[in-house]
């Protein structure tokens, strides 16, 4: 049966405490970094609430139960979970129609009717309005659950009328020997990966997976190529699109903050790549403490717009990157 990640036992008693004092809200926002698993524990929680005979000893979902054996088949009517019909899209206003009109329906179960939306920043303005009046006159019997690692993206209207649970990026040694039973081949330690994969140790297991690793070497590759005069700003940013705009800008920002932190600190910088400082090092002294600083700026502004509800063009922010690179002066003055 499914189950709570070891590092999210504090979470889970705050829900259990909430049980116990029968003062659970019917809008519950999870908000953490990406690869914290907040999917994880929402289903856990819900099939906690489910279960028709819970475990006494661990109050856990027992896993033999009819709602236990419906939710294991994939099918249980009491629970429902909504995300984009493509990843990276936003979430379309007949989906949560849909949704409002699910928990308004009588529990098959005749205790919850369970809803989990992920990620609740994908809905755009229409969609949150559609259900604000939801949050604001829930059923009785509804309980949603909106999952978030941008919770800043939803509206004011939406986040006042949730119960807030933050996930914090988990770098103790519960995380630490968790992650290590998962990456026994890795060539990095997992105090590395989990430092590059900001606390989320599904997002370290991903980088693995993914070989994104291998995407900064690139952009360091790059990044030397594009301070001389017959740099191709076109071809890069061409290159880097295919590695998709948000983990290219993702990975820029960490890539440069390190060289920001050897600038003022040297030997006893805290690198995010501890790994490649060599290459690294190597970089940062043909870079000017201003002009990295001015770029960082530029690359965080460009990732919120590529990561914000507007359409644009993921090669043209690339682009614009890559150019502002040796003229980051011009960045500060759009910015101003």
């Amino acid at each position: 049966m499914i189950d709570i990640f070891p590092w999210q036992n504090k979470q889970w008693q705050r829900f259990m405490e909430m049980q116990q004092q029968d003062r659970m809200p019917h809008a519950i926002l999870l908000c953490g970094p990406e690869g914290i698993g907040l999917n994880r524990f929402a289903q856990t929680v819900a099939m906690q609430f489910l279960c028709l005979s819970k475990n006494p000893e661990t109050n856990r979902a027992c896993g033999t139960c009819q709602s236990c054996q419906l939710y294991a088949a994939g099918n249980h009517p009491d629970l429902n979970i909504i995300e984009p019909e493509e990843s990276g899209k936003q979430l379309k206003i007949a989906q949560v129609r849909e949704l409002i009109e699910y928990v308004g329906l009588k529990s098959f179960s005749g205790k919850l009717k369970i809803a989990i939306i992920e990620p609740a920043d994908a809905m755009n303005r229409a969609t949150a309005n559609a259900l604000l009046k939801t949050l604001e006159e829930p059923p009785s019997q509804s309980m949603l659950f909106l999952l978030s690692h941008r919770p800043s993206k939803l509206p004011i209207t939406i986040r006042s009328r949730c119960q807030r649970i933050d996930f914090k990026p988990v770098y103790d040694e519960t995380a630490l020997g968790w992650l290590s039973k998962q990456t026994n081949d890795s060539e990095l330690s997992t105090e590395a990966l989990l430092r590059l994969s900001g606390g989320g140790p599904l997002k370290a297991m991903t980088l693995i997976e993914d070989e994104q690793l291998k995407f900064r070497l690139t952009l360091i590759k790059d990044l030397k190529l594009m301070g001389k005069k017959n740099c191709d700003p076109v071809q890069i940013a061409s290159n880097w699109q295919s590695l998709g705009v948000e983990n290219i800008l993702s990975w820029l920002m960490k890539i440069i903050l390190d060289l920001i932190r050897l600038k003022l600190l040297r030997e006893r910088a805290n690198l995010i790549n501890l790994d490649l400082k060599e290459d690294l090092q190597d970089l940062v002294n043909s870079l000017d403490l201003v002009a990295l600083v001015r770029n960082y700026d530029f690359v965080l502004l460009k990732y919120q717009q590529s990561a914000g509800p507007m359409n644009y063009n993921p090669l043209s922010i690339l682009e614009e990157v890559v150019l502002h690179w040796n003229n980051p002066e011009i960045a500060t003055e759009q910015r101003e």
